[in-house]
């Protein structure tokens, strides 16, 4: 779409929300790019038929969100939106889309999903730890309902909390019903350690931590009948390798509770 770059922010800003259902990527192979690397990021309930419902969650976000400005470089004006998405009832996530504006008011979609640089953690958990740990038990039961987003409410229970969370029953069932899916589980390892060598330090950091929180709590001896040690020791040695590089991070984003062994969140602030 067009816009007229001359007409001031908030002008420009009404005529992106009114057409946000017609922006796309710049090509083609961008949007399939960006689906690829980041539809799993998107609430489940949005993740749909893959390329149309990623273009939806981000015109959604441009119609809805917060704009904020990036200014201008090099002729090209970057304006972000955000909004809080609900991934469960207990649940919230930060998606935010860039929009890139050229010098001739053509405007195109240059990233969604969650912010690149976040300021404060991404996820939000509104529950009691005992809630979150009973939905994901639940979710776990559910071949419908992607694993991550029951690992990320076992995540939001465990940061919830000083202490292990649930009877000795419930783990126990949380583990039975994490152990049938072995094979999203390796995927997940999978995804972690192409998250833990790219840029994206808070993704990498909390596919970690919601992995180790499965490996650690619930699954203990019975891990390593599911994935491969040294699967899990390729992830920790890309993070060790990575993060202290990572541009950006700030420690405003790092969750509060994160267990003292998740040492992965402290290396981007350990450089020497």
């Amino acid at each position: 779409m067009r816009v007229n770059p001359s007409a001031g922010p908030k002008a420009v800003v009404g005529a992106l929300r009114e057409s946000a259902d017609v922006l796309g990527f710049e090509s083609p192979i961008d949007a399939a790019t960006h689906v690829m690397r980041r539809l799993e990021e998107l609430p489940p309930a949005e993740r749909g038929n893959p390329i149309p419902a990623y273009h939806t969650s981000a015109s959604e976000t441009v119609r809805k969100g917060r704009a904020k400005s990036e200014g201008v470089t090099d002729g090209t004006l970057n304006l972000l939106f955000e909004r809080q998405a609900q991934l469960t009832p207990l649940a919230t996530v930060t998606l935010v889309t860039r929009v890139r504006i050229m010098g001739d008011g053509t405007a195109y979609l240059a990233e969604h999903g969650w912010p690149a640089l976040p300021q404060r953690p991404v996820h939000a958990f509104s529950g009691r730890p005992e809630e979150l740990l009973e939905q994901a038990r639940v979710g776990l039961a559910d071949p419908e309902v992607p694993l991550d987003q029951s690992l990320l409410l076992l995540w939001g229970a465990r940061i919830g909390s000083a202490d292990l969370v649930g009877t000795q029953e419930q783990r126990l069932l949380v583990a039975e019903r994490a152990a049938v899916r072995g094979g999203e589980i390796r995927r997940t390892v999978a995804r972690a350690e192409q998250l833990a060598s790219g840029p994206e330090w808070y993704a990498a950091c909390l596919y970690r931590s919601m992995l180790e929180n499965l490996f650690e709590g619930f699954l203990g001896a019975v891990t390593f009948a599911v994935v491969k040690s040294e699967d899990i020791d390729d992830v920790d040695e890309e993070l060790k390798e990575g993060l202290p590089q990572a541009e950006g991070a700030v420690p405003e984003a790092v969750p509060a509770g994160v267990p003292e062994g998740h040492w992965w969140w402290r290396a981007p602030f350990a450089r020497s």
